[in-house]
């Protein structure tokens, strides 16, 4: 399954049997109101004294995924090590299915999630959020940009890649009604189950563009270094975040604070730009 497809299935998920959504377990912690921690500063709630414990689905490059040697890398893991470090804490990565995520740190398996979590209604009723980038889609092109294209709005008329179901598929045949209302010739939209055809074929020039995510994107960029940029601004975009669970609220301010410090010295700026994810930077403050 591609890194992609992933993704989308990710979006899908609903909070279905999240137990602290009635109150049914004690095992979710805290007072009954949601207000503050049962007892004590968040150091003592921590899973493991002295450690910052992230439940992540690590097997999504760029954000969270195994090197050859077995270790998590990665931007949001970079981001992690970095706020974990502002609290005096040394981080540790739990790989956990996404499907079980919330629940997992719900039940106290790990002490927050970073796994580009959407921000969304219904997990907001359930977890509280440290917003730190967003998720966004945009066009792939070949290096150098040689067709001139500026961006979604600029592919009437062009042979445009995209992975079957994904949400840049939606957006560009949305585009292309637009182009053929506009009296130009619509998006020549070719769908391709898999990420890595569809780059193979902006790659050898059988189209002029790849519509995808900014993570993936990015990873083909670092991974394939002078084959292709990106034009434009991202398009789709939504913010995610780090997930504590409602009753720890200094846990939340905490991380809330070490994220600030980390944006402040430079090191979030860099850790994307390292990882071609700079079109998901949190806007400036």
């Amino acid at each position: 399954m591609t890194t992609s497809r992933r993704r989308l299935q990710r979006r899908s998920i609903t909070l279905v049997g999240i137990a602290c959504l009635t109150g049914a377990l004690t095992a979710c912690g805290g007072n009954a109101d949601g207000s503050g921690s049962s007892g004590g500063s968040y150091e003592s709630n921590l899973v493991s004294s002295g450690s910052l414990t992230f439940c992540a689905d690590i097997s999504s490059p760029p954000l969270t995924f195994y090197d050859q040697d077995q270790k998590a890398i990665g931007a949001e893991v970079e981001l992690g090590d970095a706020i974990a470090a502002k609290m005096d804490l040394k981080p540790v990565w739990k790989n956990v299915a996404f499907a079980g995520i919330i629940p997992a740190v719900q039940a106290h398996q790990c002490d927050a999630i970073m796994s580009q979590l959407y921000i969304k209604p219904d997990r907001e009723k359930v977890v509280d959020f440290v917003p730190y980038m967003f998720a966004g889609n945009t066009v792939l092109v070949k290096a150098g940009n040689p067709d001139g294209i500026t961006g979604v709005d600029d592919l009437c008329g062009r042979k445009v890649a995209v992975e079957t179901g994904t949400t840049a598929a939606d957006v560009l045949a949305q585009q292309s009604a637009t182009c053929q209302k506009n009296g130009d010739d619509p998006i020549n939209i070719a769908q391709f189950n898999r990420d890595t055809e569809a780059q193979q074929q902006l790659k050898i020039g059988l189209v002029d563009g790849y519509g995808t995510t900014v993570e993936t994107a990015g990873y083909a960029m670092t991974n394939q270094q002078g084959t292709f940029d990106t034009v434009g601004e991202p398009f789709g975009k939504i913010q995610t975040g780090i997930a504590t669970t409602k009753d720890d609220g200094q846990l939340h301010d905490a991380i809330g604070k070490a994220f600030a410090e980390v944006r402040a010295d430079g090191d979030y700026d860099a850790i994307l730009k390292k990882w071609e994810l700079t079109g998901d930077a949190l806007p400036a403050k």
